[in-house]
């Protein structure tokens, strides 16, 4: 089902929604309710700051929500806990694409706070992969990412691009939003899907957070549940930079900030190792810029593809590389048979094991399978003009 014709299956829910709103209003028990919780955030000490205001607002949540996310505890037991040296470390490992993630973001109109959506998605790792076939930073199911315009084939799994994984993303998003007209319905659909949203609202009669989030009743499936509290947790805990200060992990808030990538039209079919020589990288390190390439080479259908190098190799990648004299990959595709093995093949084809291994990206201890095809690499040397 297209984007398109989903939007307009679900086009009332947002009517049903601003209905449920006005209702809750009207509503004399949610008004006491709510008069209860904060009364008792503020008997309790904790009066919200502004900026914790402004980021729960940019979802479309009210600071009464704020009781039940505890992120003053996350934040006390920072240094700590373990589940916080886990966040830290996956920023750390992600450093060259969350600014340029946050960027595309917040020039798109989204709240910046969604930045953690990819990080409760993934962990910022374009290598994710869950049971059901969600792939990349952004967790896009097959189907779901050729409906946006991601490309998936056997050279390419554009899933796995942050840059464009992230375009993407803003247009699922973008269109989320415009379904449900609010940003954490908006965020909780991307998880569970519009329809079970739909169904969880209609059930609820509401669509307010903290009734959709009722654990007794369960409207929303608990990773639901606990996705949405911990996008906020984390947008609260790692955007305010006196809270960052006093628990040392400032440096989070700047990570990257000057680590940016650069993106170039190499020749199709250009080998990565050619690449990486150029820009005087090793093919670990560009290959680590372009997870979404399943091969050590450019897909040979494009005439051009493009390529993420730092920007701080630009410079070098230009002065030395030169199309004319690279090595390009020619190959043929080979269907293992049942008992091949990775020896047995490369005898075959006259190729050492290594360059097998090396052009199918496969590791020391890789195992086969019957019908799995792989590629046999025969490289050519371009003639010189």
């Amino acid at each position: 089902m297209s984007l398109s014709s989903s939007l307009l299956q679900h086009a009332n829910i947002r009517n049903y929604i601003a209905t449920t709103k006005a209702q809750a209003r009207k509503s004399f028990a949610k008004g006491l309710l709510l008069t209860s919780m904060l009364t008792s955030m503020q008997a309790g000490g904790f009066i919200p700051d502004n900026h914790t205001a402004s980021t729960l607002h940019s979802l479309g949540v009210g600071v009464e929500f704020l009781n039940t996310l505890q992120t003053n505890a996350i934040l006390q037991s920072a240094s700590t806990d373990t589940r916080w040296t886990r966040f830290v470390q996956q920023f750390d490992a992600s450093y060259e694409f969350i600014p340029i993630i946050r960027s595309m973001i917040v020039q798109a109109g989204i709240p910046q706070e969604f930045l953690f959506l990819a990080m409760a998605e993934s962990g910022f790792s374009s290598r994710a992969y869950s049971k059901k076939r969600a792939v990349g930073i952004w967790q896009f199911m097959p189907y779901t990412a050729k409906d946006l315009g991601l490309v998936i084939n056997d050279y390419v799994d554009e899933r796995r691009d942050p840059i464009k994984s992230t375009q993407a993303a803003i247009k699922y998003l973008q269109f989320l939003y415009n379904a449900t007209g609010e940003w954490y319905l908006a965020a909780m659909a991307y998880n569970c899907g519009l329809g079970r949203l739909k169904k969880a609202i209609e059930r609820a009669g509401s669509s307010e957070l903290e009734v959709l989030l009722d654990e007794q009743e369960k409207y929303l499936p608990g990773e639901t549940r606990q996705y949405i509290r911990t996008i906020l947790s984390m947008s609260l805990a790692f955007s305010n930079t006196q809270k960052m200060q006093a628990v040392d992990r400032e440096y989070l808030l700047n990570r990257g900030a000057f680590d940016t990538l650069a993106q170039v039209q190499v020749k199709g079919g250009t080998l990565l190792a050619s690449i990486a020589a150029s820009a005087g990288m090793s093919l670990a390190d560009i290959k680590k810029y372009n997870r979404h390439l399943t091969y050590n080479f450019l897909p040979k259908s494009n005439k051009e593809y493009a390529i993420y190098i730092p920007y701080d190799r630009l410079a070098h990648f230009k002065q030395n590389f030169n199309p004319n004299t690279t090595a390009t990959a020619n190959f043929i595709f080979h269907k293992v048979k049942k008992g091949e093995s990775l020896a047995s093949i490369a005898k075959k084809y006259g190729i050492s094991m290594e360059e097998l291994k090396l052009s199918n990206n496969f590791s020391n201890k890789q195992t086969i399978f019957a019908n799995q095809k792989i590629i046999i690499p025969i490289l050519q040397k371009i003639a010189q003009n």
